[in-house]
């Protein structure tokens, strides 16, 4: 069974639909994709990646990174064959698809830049998403909490006015949805607040050049 059917299944049995009568795969889909947004802006996937520098300049492109949400520490240089240690860290700013290394030397043309990044979790088939599915096993509770709550909010708003649906039925899946996601909220902040705590502040990478402030 594939991730993807086993989080439809997951969202189905929360929703007491698991003979998918009232919501369709698409519906269904539609709200894990809005759930899985949400966590991924608290729990990012963590990547490493490298920049091969083309030109000796202190800014360098990050296109090469798909789906970059965040830079998070940059190494440079950096020896794949021979790694140095300590890692030799820089200070940096992250501006679009452009990264600013402010201190140290010049990266020379060649020379190798280790930047450790954040990209959307991901779910394999969803959305056409050819990616392996990269949300922890732990998490996916979370996932299906948020998932329920957007796929009741959604079916509330659209059957208002639908011919052969109660008048009370709207009413419950909104407080059902609003109750959900009341949890939902709840579990993406104590994830957050674990997330914070793992930070590792020691490194001068992680602080804004111009204001000294954590990122």
């Amino acid at each position: 069974m594939s991730e993807l059917l086993a989080l439809r299944l997951l969202v189905q049995a929360d929703l007491d639909d698991a003979a998918a009568d009232t919501w369709t795969t698409a519906e269904i889909d539609r709200a894990i994709q809005r759930a899985l947004s949400d966590y991924s802006h608290v729990r990012p996937q963590q990547i490493t990646g490298t920049i091969t520098v083309a030109a000796a300049t202190r800014e360098q492109s990050l296109t090469t990174l798909t789906s970059l949400i965040r830079v998070v520490r940059v190494w440079h240089p950096y020896t794949a064959a021979n790694p140095e240690d300590p890692p030799e860290w820089r200070r940096f700013e992250h501006w679009g698809s452009t990264l600013r290394i402010l201190d140290g030397n010049v990266p020379a043309i060649a020379e190798v830049i280790r930047v450790y990044y954040t990209t959307p979790q991901t779910i394999h088939d969803l959305a056409g998403s050819t990616a392996v599915t990269s949300v922890a096993p732990e998490d996916e509770e979370i996932v299906t909490f948020g998932a329920g709550a957007y796929a009741a909010l959604e079916k509330a708003r659209s059957s208002v006015v639908q011919a052969g649906i109660s008048t009370d039925t709207p009413k419950h899946w909104e407080a059902w949805g609003k109750d959900r996601m009341a949890h939902f909220a709840e579990k993406l902040r104590q994830l957050k607040a674990t997330e914070t705590l793992k930070l590792d502040k020691r490194t001068e990478g992680w602080k804004r050049p111009d204001t000294r402030e954590e990122i």
